[in-house]
């Protein structure tokens, strides 16, 4: 059964194919949340990949204004994910 993502979910997934990696890291992380949804695991793995620096970068201030993005989206989402447990 296919994960229905959350608006915060779709905004990454947005993000991600905005991000300066290869068309096969984009994809993967982007069908995992379409699968089974944003884990803990998988937003620490982005946030990580899109922090650290690589050599030969041709633009390196792009990655730098989607970390904050990424952040903000994955904060939001954790605000969602708990605030989902207090409902009745």
């Amino acid at each position: 059964m296919a994960h229905r993502t959350t608006p915060e979910e779709r905004e990454i997934i947005k993000l991600i194919a905005r991000m300066p990696f290869d068309e096969a890291q984009r994809k993967g992380w982007s069908d995992a949340i379409e699968a089974g949804g944003l884990t803990e695991e998988l937003a620490a793995e982005i946030h990580k990949a899109l922090a650290a620096p690589h050599e030969g970068e041709a633009d390196p201030a792009a990655r730098a204004r989607l970390l904050p993005e990424i952040t903000r989206l994955v904060n939001r989402w954790r605000l969602t994910q708990g605030s989902s447990k207090f409902r009745k």
